[in-house]
């Protein structure tokens, strides 16, 4: 472990809390978290603490912490932020080891509000205390009826322990998440709402879900993340523990990335980024907590997939096509059932009916329900088929002699099960989830719960083979970078791999045209090289096809007149032979100020923005992980021959990127490298056509 994650145990497993600001009303801040855990059973001690009363919801009332005369665990602060300061340092002084803080006003205020909060945390910080928040809904752990929330989530449910834990940097979606959660019947482990994580991050409350035996899940909803380093460390942990995460990220758009100083930069924005650092570290994300809790639900009640073959069993012949169809959307298969477990379901169907996948029970059912439970008994573990899903309807008048028949059947079938009931009785639904058997009210949410779970079982094993790699640390962007030309950019990457750019001239000016036109193969392209512009090909300072000595010399100088008249930093103009382009790629690398080195690798070209195919990963890569990241991209096809076209040996530039990467990785003063376009010649080779780097000022 390279970061130093918060023990979150004073805080989640406290044996005495007090809450200051308490108040005597159950429904106020202060006096939400002492109604809920005296009602539950919480076993501590629990101290009110509030000078003006000398009893609270039948507890003795305290003045002030130190008042308390013992160790206190936790403090649950409910006041305004004008007083919380004060509040800390007599509970820091009483020797206090954690705070949950639920007042606002701080960072996500004003100014003047984040130098509070950072006095806060220096205060906690130095007193060696954990700090939850402030701004915070706070944090529950279901095992020990520990509540110290505010929330009203649990106004109207009943807490449920199980394996479901969530961490959250919005308190009103972690309500939201514990009302979902709760009313559809599934347990909780822990619950931490970070608020504006001054002192806890939701990468500390991760890592603690991740050894924590009690979890099972982890729900995460995220806004942005400030350490990418314990970030990606605590979601690794988690997937070596085997326990997978399911995310929420805000804020999908790309606004802002149009003016991005480089193609790589505009197509590496905020959310690809994070979905980059997501697909490397087993992480799924979802859309909404409605997918997160039906995945979820699944995962717990249910062992994985081992792989995409699902049998299909209804008692409507259209809504086995409506399954088939979401299925095979999905990525799913539904293939025919093996010879032998055809027979036996043969055996019991009325003759009319075959034993087809979607296996067809017909309505029939309804007047005799036996032969329900006799064609999944007859069913039973096809071999070929890595999970089942039961679509039933409606027949609330059989619906006991139907749901007994699942749990015979598939209550210890060892594989996936899922039951797809429409208007099932609300008894039906509980009988069955009590023996394991999740119950979905429709197709789609059962089949995207059962692409999340395996999303989840193929994401969980990269991670795992990364869990040991050495992560390169996160270096701060500079303010300043400054870009060099060309030809500095193709030195760099040919001194570090075995990426070749055409043949090539720099000359100063136009009557340096002749001896350059002398030493290479018309027809050539000239480029105008200065740090100014970026993107030559908008400005005018491109041209491709010369052919003649005196077209070289009229287009060098046209470009030096650019530069002259637009007063920018030249390096000369860069004559170069242009070779014959099947396809292009784009190829980039960028230091993240967040999450670290990356690689993105995209169809290139001039339009490479208008209609993005683009792959990121976080560096260092093995040839073998850029192969895979090469062949994920949707238009791979076209450099490996596609109808007949030039093949490209993508093992080969597997390796030149990998050693690329290592070499931009250990160059702390290389900012970013773009190669744009990479192109396979018609003759199947990959050559650099236009190169860039940015460079630490």
């Amino acid at each position: 472990m390279t970061y130093a994650f918060k023990n979150l145990e004073d805080l989640l497993n406290p044996e005495s809390i007090a809450v200051i600001g308490a108040s005597d009303n159950p429904l106020k801040i202060g006096g939400r978290p002492i109604d809920y855990m005296k009602s539950l059973g919480y076993q501590g001690k629990i101290f009110p603490v509030n000078p003006s009363r000398d009893e609270i919801q039948g507890l003795k009332a305290y003045p002030s912490v130190s008042a308390i005369g013992q160790l206190i665990d936790l403090a649950i602060i409910a006041a305004p932020a004008k007083l919380v300061e004060g509040m800390v340092a007599d509970g820091l002084a009483a020797g206090v080891k954690s705070f949950v803080i639920f007042s606002s006003g701080y960072g996500e205020y004003s100014d003047e509000g984040a130098v509070a909060q950072a006095r806060l945390q220096k205060m906690c910080d130095d007193g060696g205390a954990l700090l939850l928040g402030p701004n915070c809904l706070g944090a529950i752990n279901i095992k020990n009826r520990m509540v110290a929330s505010f929330t009203t989530a649990m106004e109207q449910n009943k807490l449920i322990e199980g394996g479901f834990g969530f961490v959250s940097q919005s308190g009103a979606l972690g309500a939201y998440w514990l009302d979902m959660v709760l009313q559809r019947g599934i347990g909780v482990s822990s619950w931490v709402a970070t608020g504006n994580e001054a002192g806890i991050t939701v990468s500390d409350a991760i890592y603690h879900l991740a050894h924590d035996p009690d979890t099972k899940v982890i729900g995460c909803y995220i806004e942005d993340i400030k350490d990418g380093a314990a970030f990606r460390e605590a979601a690794l942990v988690a997937a070596a523990a085997g326990k997978p995460i399911l995310l929420i990220k805000a804020g999908r758009s790309q606004s802002g990335a149009a003016a991005a100083a480089s193609h790589t930069g505009a197509l590496a924005g905020e959310d690809v980024r994070y979905q980059a650092l997501f697909d490397q570290t087993g992480i799924v994300r979802v859309n909404s907590l409605s997918e997160m809790t039906s995945s979820a639900r699944l995962m717990l009640m249910q062992p994985r997939a081992a792989g995409r073959n699902v049998g299909v069993v209804s008692v409507s012949g259209g809504a086995g096509v409506l399954l088939a169809d979401e299925l095979d959307e999905a990525g799913f298969s539904v293939p025919a059932f093996d010879p032998e477990t055809r027979g036996r379901v043969d055996a019991v169907l009325p003759t009319f009916v075959s034993a087809n996948n979607p296996l067809d029970v017909t309505g029939g059912v309804a007047g005799d329900s036996s032969m329900f439970g006799k064609v999944l008994t007859a069913l039973g573990s096809a071999p070929d088929h890595d999970s089942f899903i039961i679509c039933i309807g409606l027949l609330a008048s059989i619906s006991k002699d139907l749901s007994d028949s699942l749990v015979a059947a598939f209550s210890k079938a060892g594989k996936q099960v899922i039951v797809v009931w429409v208007g099932a009785p609300q008894q039906v639904v509980n009988d069955l989830e009590s023996h394991g058997l999740p119950v979905f009210p429709d197709i789609p949410e059962a089949v995207r719960a059962m692409e999340i779970v395996y999303k989840v079982t193929e994401g969980q094993a990269k991670a795992k083979i990364l869990a040991n790699k050495d992560w390169p640390l996160v270096l701060p962007t500079p303010e300043t970078c400054m870009p060099r030309s060309e030809v500095m950019a193709q030195r760099f990457i040919s001194d570090n791999c075995g990426l070749r750019f055409p043949k090539h001239v720099l000359i100063q000016s136009a009557a340096e045209a002749g001896a350059a036109f002398a030493q290479l193969t018309a027809p050539l392209v000239v480029k105008l090289q200065s740090p100014d512009m970026l993107h030559k090909s908008e400005n005018g300072g491109v041209k491709l096809g010369i052919r003649t000595e005196d077209e070289l010399a009229q287009e060098a100088q046209r470009m030096l007149d650019i530069g002259k008249s637009g007063k920018l930093r030249l390096d000369g103009i860069l004559v170069q032979e242009m070779a014959p382009i099947a396809q292009e790629l784009i190829v980039g690398f960028k230091r993240d100020e967040v999450f670290g080195p990356l690689i993105l690798i995209g169809r290139g070209g001039v339009e490479v923005e208008l209609r993005p195919d683009r792959v990121l990963a976080y560096l260092p890569l093995s040839a073998d992980e850029i192969y895979a990241l090469l062949q994920g991209l949707e238009t791979s096809s076209l450099f490996e021959g596609y109808r007949g076209g030039p093949q490209g040996d993508f093992r080969k530039l597997s390796k030149d990127l990998s050693a690329l990467g290592d070499a931009f990785v250990a160059d702390s003063t290389v900012e970013e490298i773009e190669i744009n376009p990479l192109a396979l010649s018609k003759s199947g080779q990959f050559i650099a056509l236009d190169a860039l780097s940015l460079h630490r000022s």
